[in-house]
């Protein structure tokens, strides 16, 4: 994999909820708006830095315009503008569903839009039938979700700068909660954002992780961001749910979500 080194560090500093790390342009199928719209959307909202994270997968062809549009887009755009990705983790190794060349890509945020087994990436309904069938426990399930993504965030290519997208989203949907994470489990993902400097994003749209999961990565030195995970450019830099969380997870208040 090829990319450029990252022209800004795009991670929150003391007031995280200035960026936003997650946030989709009409240039993968999943999001509605023109990046100029995305721009202009995330300035109304106050936002210093918007982290742009268009879906990818290895096939993906749109980069070079992509990446030349949002390069374009900074002369005149009034916060600072990230050109990033959003890519799947694929099994327990931690490969990363990406393009070969990521020329003029500056960050990744890494999803768990299936759930990461060893033989790679798996629906939630076929991990759903693997713990009916108690072929897969429980714990253990969480346990390889969260080896998964630690071994991701540390296979990011060098000179990319990475955070943790909607952590345990797949969870529910695997018919899985967060009640059996606990700060042992984290430690392998905690050591890993700690030496790459990675944060792990509070999602607005999927509310997750916990707050309690939140602050237990707060408690093991991991950054916490704020992600709107917006499809639409309304939705940029709109974080009521993540506001409240951010502040329970960094706040030494008894906490029960």
């Amino acid at each position: 994999m090829t990319g450029e080194a990252a022209r800004a560090r795009p991670l929150p500093g003391r007031d995280p909820l200035r960026t936003d790390l997650h946030a989709h342009t009409d240039f993968s199928s999943d999001g509605h708006d023109p990046l100029a719209a995305v721009v202009a959307a995330a300035a109304d909202a106050g936002l210093r830095t918007l982290v742009l994270t268009d879906h990818v997968r290895a096939d993906t062809s749109y980069l070079p315009g992509y990446a030349g549009a949002v390069r374009a887009a900074r002369a005149t755009a009034p916060l600072e503008l990230v050109c990033g990705v959003e890519a799947k983790v694929l099994d327990t190794e931690g490969r990363i569903d990406l393009p070969a060349d990521l020329t003029g890509i500056e960050h990744v945020a890494l999803a768990d839009h299936r759930f990461p087994l060893p033989d790679g990436p798996a629906h939630p309904e076929a991990v759903r039938a693997l713990l009916d069938g108690g072929r897969l426990a429980p714990d253990e399930a969480l346990r390889l979700l969260v080896l998964a993504t630690a071994r991701a965030v540390e296979r990011v290519p060098e000179g990319l700068t990475t955070h943790v997208a909607h952590l345990f989203s797949v969870l529910p949907k695997a018919g899985l909660d967060e009640e059996g994470v606990d700060a042992a489990l984290l430690e392998p993902l905690a050591r890993a954002c700690r030496e790459r400097d990675a944060a792990v994003e509070l999602n607005e749209k999927w509310r997750c992780p916990s707050v309690r999961t939140a602050r237990l990565l707060h408690r093991a030195g991991v950054r916490l961001g704020a992600g709107s995970d917006a499809h639409r450019a309304a939705d940029v830099g709109r974080f009521p749910w993540v506001t409240e969380a951010l502040a329970g997870a960094t706040t030494e208040e008894r906490c029960t979500s």
